[in-house]
């Protein structure tokens, strides 16, 4: 998650530039699901009365709905408007916040303790400090969509909802089958939704190799594939506050990986952002205690 979600705001940019951007959250998650679904059962690990139970099917439906079709959704579209992709990651930062106000809502737990509050504030002033200086640069030089902001925080507060409302729903006793009907489901919201209001004509003149594709295939694989099913174990399998810490780490590996690739320069507030993003990820993962439990 680390590694990868920090390139696919990148990714989603290049695909959303010329395929429409339901279409390619529609199609990235119903081809993630059914390889998935493929092979757990190539690998004996579907039990059949999981996958036919209509609660199941239920949770897949109401999570897919929340963290695919409204959140991915939002998102993808709000990248096709006039957002800079920093600004956006900044505004996704603010996932951690939700989470952990999500998780302390459903568990009845209270007031967060001093440490998860000052590895949120900690975090969050990591992630302001690395991208500030290519956000006031960018709003000064260009029109930033305020419709566009608005949805990628929206998509923020969806997505972290989604996390942890699953958490208690009824799931499969293989989680990764779990994380295959909820593409399915999410994804097949999100085509249905394209037909109605995306042009798909453009979409059959775009060749093969170009970029666009090449983007729409990281992000099926690399993106939902792997790093989504890896998101929905660790959901169920530790604290909301150790989830959410991809959030602070992700603008970081954005920015490395445009030093190692794209020969972008470094300087010294990327190390002091440094420093306090992952001083903010060991104090949630310090201050996170409890792990989520689900229902099967």
């Amino acid at each position: 998650m680390y590694l990868v979600w920090g390139s696919t705001f990148l990714g989603q940019k290049i695909a959303v530039a010329k395929i429409p951007p339901l279409l390619v959250s529609g199609s990235r998650f119903s081809f993630a699901g059914f390889v998935l679904l493929g092979i757990l059962s190539a690998l004996g690990k579907v039990e059949w009365k999981s996958l036919l139970h209509y609660r199941h099917w239920r949770t897949a439906a109401v999570t897919g709905f929340l963290m695919l079709f409204c959140a991915n959704g939002l998102l993808s579209s709000a990248l096709k408007r006039e957002i800079p992709s920093g600004i956006a990651a900044l505004i996704v930062g603010s996932t951690p916040m939700w989470m952990v106000t999500f998780d302390r809502m459903q568990t009845r737990r209270g007031v967060p303790s001093l440490r998860v509050m000052a590895g949120m504030l900690v975090g969050i002033a990591g992630v302001a400090t690395l991208v500030s200086g290519a956000i006031f640069s960018q709003v000064q030089s260009e029109h930033v969509d305020f419709l566009g902001a608005m949805m990628v925080l929206v998509s923020a507060i969806f997505w972290s909802g989604g996390s942890i409302v699953g958490r208690t729903m009824p799931q499969p006793r293989e989680a990764m089958l779990g994380s295959a009907m909820q593409m399915i489901m999410g994804g097949a919201m999100l085509l249905l939704l394209s037909l109605i209001m995306d042009p798909w004509k453009p979409v059959a003149q775009i060749p093969w190799n170009d970029p666009a594709w090449i983007a729409f295939g990281y992000l099926a694989i690399f993106g939902s594939l792997i790093s989504f099913t890896a998101y929905m174990w660790l959901i169920h399998n530790t604290s909301a506050a150790a989830v959410a810490t991809y959030a602070y780490v992700n603008p970081l590996v954005a920015m490395l990986l445009g030093w190692l690739m794209l020969d972008e320069r470094l300087n010294p507030r990327t190390g002091f952002a440094t420093l306090l993003i992952l001083g903010g990820v060991v104090l949630l993962q310090r201050g996170g205690t409890g792990h989520a439990q689900h229902k099967k």
